[in-house]
């Protein structure tokens, strides 16, 4: 994406982190773009949905998208008064069968002290997004998902269970 440097602060901030996400520069994302204090949230129903407290889960997050295969394109910024950005993309993905997923997608930002506090995620097909997004993930066995390892530990289904244990 060869564009010239934006002028507005609270824009900068946001192409700052597309150039550091782009050049898998992790450590100033976390210390230069992101508040310590930052939320990102991404809606739906899958494994990477959900509020990100902090910048290492937000890292994590970006390193768990990157694993996905998502590709982005067709950027754009604008911003709502000194502290907010609106970017819009498309995101592109391919299922194991050649489908290909678009993604299109609105991310609200919220500077403050010129890093990034908050970003609200807002997509235009969410039932693709959970589809693509659970395709990429293969879920643990019954036993290992549901934290039931030792039955003996069960509770009997034949006994009802009671409300007054100590």
């Amino acid at each position: 994406m060869a564009t010239e440097a934006p002028t507005h602060p609270a824009m900068a901030v946001v192409a700052k982190m597309y150039e550091c996400f782009g050049k898998g520069d992790m450590a100033t994302l976390k210390t230069d773009v992101f508040a310590s204090d930052i939320t990102w949230n991404l809606p739906g129903h899958h494994p990477l949905s959900g509020i990100k407290n902090g910048p290492d889960e937000v890292i994590a997050f970006f390193g768990a998208l990157m694993q996905t295969g998502i590709v982005v394109d067709n950027i754009s910024f604008g911003t709502m008064g000194d502290d907010q950005v609106v970017e819009k993309h498309t995101g592109h993905g391919k299922l194991t069968n050649g489908e290909e997923i678009i993604f299109p997608t609105c991310s609200h930002y919220t500077i403050k002290d010129g890093k990034i506090a908050k970003v609200q995620v807002y997509t235009g097909d969410q039932h693709g997004v959970d589809r693509y997004f659970w395709a990429m993930y293969d879920l643990k066995p019954i036993p290992d998902r549901l934290g039931v390892h030792d039955m003996s530990k069960a509770e009997d289904p034949n006994v009802p269970l009671r409300t007054d244990k100590a």
